[in-house]
């Protein structure tokens, strides 16, 4: 049996449809709080692309593309961090190591390129993972941090 080979490449403008539809299926999966389509799934990932062309890859199997990696560089107190970013491996293929080469390609880059020295992102609570497969990889929630969000309208009423 021939094993197939996953390619990491960088994200083009034709990858995009495809990754949102990924992107849609994978977040309704472990995401089920949020409602994404895939009209703004693609809106999400041309973001990225558009932002930080050099960090958007992809992953690539027999000619598929079924995941990518997508973030950015922030310049901060003690270096530039990588910020932000989206992972995502299409339901099908995921526990096959795809994620862990996006990750790493993209980690790599942003050391080579930048000289990136901390990763911050956002991962979910609410489910075991991914947050359990980070903190396998070594990352830990920073304590003295928390994220917040709110309705834009909202706070301008109480201002």
């Amino acid at each position: 049996m021939k094993k197939h080979q996953v390619i990491i490449r960088l994200m083009k403008k034709k990858d995009l449809k495809e990754l949102a539809k990924a992107y849609t299926r994978a977040y309704s999966i472990y995401n089920k709080w949020e409602h994404w389509n895939d009209e703004r799934s693609y809106a999400l990932l041309s973001y990225w692309h558009k932002r930080q062309p050099d960090l958007a890859f992809v992953a690539e199997l027999d000619k598929k593309v079924v995941g990518a990696f997508v973030a950015g560089i922030k310049p901060w107190w003690d270096g530039n961090h990588l910020v932000d970013g989206e992972l995502v491996v299409d339901p099908d293929y995921q526990k096959k190591g795809i994620g862990t080469l996006l990750l790493k390609k993209v980690l790599e880059k942003s050391l080579s390129k930048y000289n990136a020295n901390e990763w911050e992102a956002t991962t979910f609570k609410k489910t075991k993972f991914p947050l359990s497969w980070y903190t396998r990889l070594g990352f830990k929630e920073h304590k003295e941090w928390t994220i917040i969000g709110g309705n834009i309208k909202e706070a301008l009423k109480k201002m």
